[in-house]
């Protein structure tokens, strides 16, 4: 197994953690910028490793799951600060997901330059399959 790169973020209030474990380093990373309304909204800056693990850490009641357009995914978001972390995509009993490096507030990736993607034209089936391909493995583990 080669090298793995640990990242940790938090909301601003902390009831939501992330990591990722990316198989890659940072540099190497595609950082991008979604186009559609809710991410520019945010000023998300994402970032997934299809070859990694990444693990979201949230206290009980504190997700705000948001849907909107095909949903396809879930848009995490934090009860208490608003902050957008990340958004999952759940098919049976597997979870990918990409994390908001911004919201996040991700040191290594904030000197990153996102590259900004649009993903209008995708059909539902093609957003999912796009997404198992690019997106992390994701557990979501719940505290107290």
């Amino acid at each position: 197994m080669g090298s793995t790169y640990m990242l940790r973020g938090e909301c601003h209030c902390g009831a939501i953690q992330a990591m990722l474990v990316a198989s890659k380093a940072t540099d190497a990373l595609q950082m991008r910028a979604c186009q559609c309304g809710f991410c520019t909204r945010h000023g998300a800056m994402t970032v997934s490793d299809p070859e990694g693990h990444a693990t979201f850490v949230m206290r009980e009641g504190q997700l705000q799951a948001y849907q909107f357009a095909t949903r396809t995914g879930t848009s995490l978001i934090c009860k208490t600060c608003g902050v957008y972390v990340g958004v999952m995509l759940k098919d049976g009993g597997d979870v990918w997901s990409v994390i908001n490096a911004r919201g996040l507030a991700i040191w290594e990736l904030l000197n990153r330059v996102a590259e900004p993607v649009t993903y209008d034209n995708e059909t539902a089936e093609q957003r999912i399959a796009r997404r198992k391909a690019k997106w992390t493995p994701t557990e979501i583990r719940l505290t107290r």
